[in-house]
């Protein structure tokens, strides 16, 4: 299948009342064409090795479907973790939406703080808002591991809205295990946006106790 092949495909599968809501959901200008995660996800395993379809021949920055095809494609066409970041590194600068940093994660092989730490230090405060936000995405997978707490020193306010939500995010999951160090960071961030909003996700989750999602509602005050 040649690109221009997939692109009028994807319009002949497409569900109008979900490109409505995928626009709305993406926030972002991407137009949206309206086809499923899962249509997606199974159109790339199936052409992941369809030479004919080349990561050259896409037309980038219109579509949200597109794009994401794009990642996943040429995530999965990586048979190395160390590639697969040098891909991003080069490209996700391009993505316009969270729809695509988040979902593309589903593709890449497991990898260590070391090479997660590289791409980190390389692009959490690039200009490209994408970058930025792809930097915190990848450390959910490392949550767990004690030396995610060396991001922390580096995370500072970002205008972005995008960029603190992935923060906040990655803060309030890797105070599952950590609580105390992420408490002290809070107690200690000027950032007033990034605080309420970290203390939110924690609260909205049930992977914290009362006693803890007290403690960080008092830093509101």
């Amino acid at each position: 299948m040649k690109y221009n092949e997939l692109e009028k495909y994807l319009f002949e599968i497409s569900d109008e009342k979900f490109a409505t809501f995928s626009k709305s959901l993406s926030n972002s200008e991407y137009i949206s064409i309206g086809v499923k995660n899962p249509v997606i996800k199974s159109l790339v395993k199936e052409h992941k090795d369809d030479e004919e379809l080349k990561l050259e021949d896409f037309k980038l920055g219109k579509y949200l479907e597109i794009d994401l095809f794009y990642f996943s494609l040429g995530l999965i066409r990586e048979k190395d973790i160390k590639k697969q970041f040098e891909f991003l590194d080069k490209n996700i600068k391009i993505a316009k939406s969270w729809a695509v940093t988040d979902c593309v994660t589903s593709y890449l092989k497991k990898y260590d703080f070391d090479l997660y730490y590289q791409f980190f230090r390389k692009n959490y405060d690039s200009k490209y808002t994408y970058k930025r936000r792809m930097s915190y995405v990848l450390g959910l997978k490392l949550r767990s591991d004690k030396n995610i707490l060396k991001i922390l020193p580096l995370i500072k306010e970002n205008e972005k809205y995008m960029v603190m939500m992935a923060e906040a995010w990655l803060l309030s999951c890797i105070a599952i295990d950590f609580e105390d160090e992420v408490f002290e960071f809070l107690k200690k961030s000027s950032d007033i946006k990034l605080k309420r909003k970290t203390i939110s996700k924690i609260c909205d989750s049930f992977r914290y106790s009362d006693s803890s999602k007290n403690r960080f509602k008092g830093l509101r005050n």
